[in-house]
């Protein structure tokens, strides 16, 4: 991506992408004050306004990006690669992964696969990016293979040509005693080094100078069988293993038929006699024989069948655990919608930043996005969120509907209160419990003069008080499960956790009771594995 960016300096899009990559590491945040309030623009090749301070993160990666962009017309594209993954410590972040070599060697074959391309192609960037292209066309394959790293404990099979350049404490060489045969083609036609053209039509039918281009081409395949298994025996640094096993054989075959290990007692002559023979003991000439010892007996079907009950069990629990699975949300909106969807369920994680941590029917997102933008205090901004937030959802028709709810949030005591006091919105927050993970959103985080505080906003339709107790012992477990990973993440405990209720007749409040009671609750049921659902009536 970064090459992209700078191969082609008018497109924007491949800009940004490079700047959100780890290597130039902006974030969204950085672009926006980049742009919105600092007034920069994306184009690396041009100066950038004097309200861009120096030490802006876009204003390096920019930076960055013009001096790859100078260089490029000059330097191959594995060059460029190696650069960038030594400049931007590409090496370094493998640390972030779970296996930092995967990421070493994966880098390490990009760069020599561009390497490769340049030797054989000799094209500049733009026709290597056009190449990495079609690599990623369905049925393209790589036939070299990715190699571990040099240092990690594992054995490794390659063929000869991936072993080139490579050296390991052990080798071991096979395929030794393997015959070498020659499948030609019907009909075959060569250009021997002299001139002319050789034809070739079956095993009777040949010019004569393909007749003389063979012994030719014989030798030469022969000359390659041996450099190449000289490159095989010479990857050993310590040992050596090789099957010098041969057939018996009345005559001597000519050497362009012999087998490898034939080509290695050939070569070495006097030599073979002074190695050591890995099947013969120590002053003796006795093989060593493996003896089998007899299979240990199985245990009974009842531990088996135990064993097989408690990995399916553990299996069958997920890693991971929301807060928001721990209750049934019941009827969140404040009117029936129908169609798809409805439920405030976590979807699927991979959205788009703004609609993360929003489970709820679509006025019920439209609130809280409205909510996580607006200005808490004075409101700024609120007509212009509401259509936007509505836009995105798909309701433009229940703008008013939005507007008064988000109002009366507004003027609500928990969100007057964290309006004066260090807030955050739509926080996310993940803590470990007994070998698993809670997660969840939270939509109001404040420190107070007591501590922390969790307001979670729900929407209603009803502003009846027995219906909104009940609604508040069925989000239990949910308000415990946030103040629960609060603490976790941060240290510090959750003092309150307030349900905002916002309804057609305004806002109401209600405060958990028995807070630390229900926390230690969830703690039990997430650390077993055994949540279950409140259901709310």
């Amino acid at each position: 991506m970064v090459l992209r960016a700078v191969d082609d300096p008018t497109n924007r899009l491949t800009t940004v992408s490079a700047l959100r990559t780890p290597l130039l590491a902006c974030g969204d945040d950085d672009l926006l004050r980049f742009r919105a309030e600092r007034g920069g623009h994306l184009s690396y090749l041009a100066d950038q306004p004097a309200s861009v301070p120096a030490d802006d993160p876009v204003l390096a990666g920019l930076g960055y990006l013009r001096s790859l962009y100078d260089q490029h017309h000059w330097l191959a594209p594995s060059e460029l690669l190696d650069r960038v993954a030594r400049d931007r410590r590409a090496f370094e972040l493998g640390f972030g992964e779970g296996r930092p070599r995967d990421v070493w060697r994966r880098l390490r074959f990009v760069i020599d696969q561009a390497r490769a391309w340049h030797d054989a192609v000799g094209g500049n960037v733009r026709q290597y990016l056009a190449w990495v292209s079609r690599q990623t066309a369905e049925g393209a394959r790589v036939a070299e293979a990715v190699l571990p790293e040099s240092d990690d404990d594992a054995v490794r099979v390659m063929t000869v040509h991936a072993a080139k350049g490579l050296e390991f404490p052990i080798a071991v060489l096979s395929g030794m005693s393997t015959v070498p045969r020659a499948w030609p083609a019907p009909a075959q036609v060569v250009f021997p080094p002299g001139g002319g053209v050789g034809y070739s039509f079956g095993q009777d039918v040949a010019t004569e100078e393909y007749r003389a281009w063979v012994p030719i081409d014989e030798q030469m395949s022969l000359h390659e069988r041996a450099r190449l298994l000289y490159v095989a025996c010479t990857r050993a640094q310590d040992h050596l293993v090789v099957s010098l096993h041969r057939k018996q054989r009345k005559n001597e075959p000519e050497p362009a038929k012999r087998t490898n290990a034939e080509l290695l007692v050939d070569g070495m002559g006097d030599v073979l006699a002074g190695l050591v023979d890995g099947a013969a003991s120590e002053g003796s000439a006795a093989v060593h024989q493996a003896v089998a010892g007899p299979p240990a007996a199985l245990p009974p079907f009842a531990v088996w069948e135990a064993e097989l009950a408690a990995a399916l069990a553990s299996a069958s629990v997920p890693r991971v655990v929301a807060a928001t699975a721990l209750t049934d949300e019941g009827t969140s909106d404040v009117e029936a919608e129908p169609g798809p969807g409805l439920d405030k369920w976590p979807r699927d994680l991979d959205l788009p930043p703004w609609l993360k941590g929003r489970y709820g029917t679509s006025v019920d997102r439209a609130v809280h996005g409205v909510l996580q933008t607006v200005d808490l205090a004075t409101g700024a901004g609120l007509e212009a969120a509401v259509a936007a937030q509505c836009e995105a959802e798909a309701v433009q028709e229940r703008q008013e509907t939005v507007q008064q709810l988000a109002v009366s949030a507004l003027g609500s005591p928990s969100v007057r209160e964290a309006a004066r006091c260090p807030h955050w919105r739509e926080v996310y927050v993940c803590t470990p419990v007994g070998g698993r993970l809670l997660e969840g959103y939270i939509d109001l985080l404040y420190r107070g003069n007591d501590g922390l505080v969790v307001v979670d906003h729900k929407t209603a339709s009803t502003s009846d008080a027995a219906s909104l107790d009940s609604r508040v012992a069925a989000y239990r477990n949910q308000g415990a499960s946030y103040a629960l990973a609060v603490a976790g993440a941060t240290g510090e405990p959750v003092m309150r956790v307030t349900f905002l209720f916002l309804t057609p007749a305004g806002a109401f409040e209600r405060d958990m009771a028995d807070l630390d009671e229900v926390v230690a609750h969830v703690r039990d049921l997430v650390a077993s594995g055994q949540e279950v659902l409140t259901t709310g009536t």
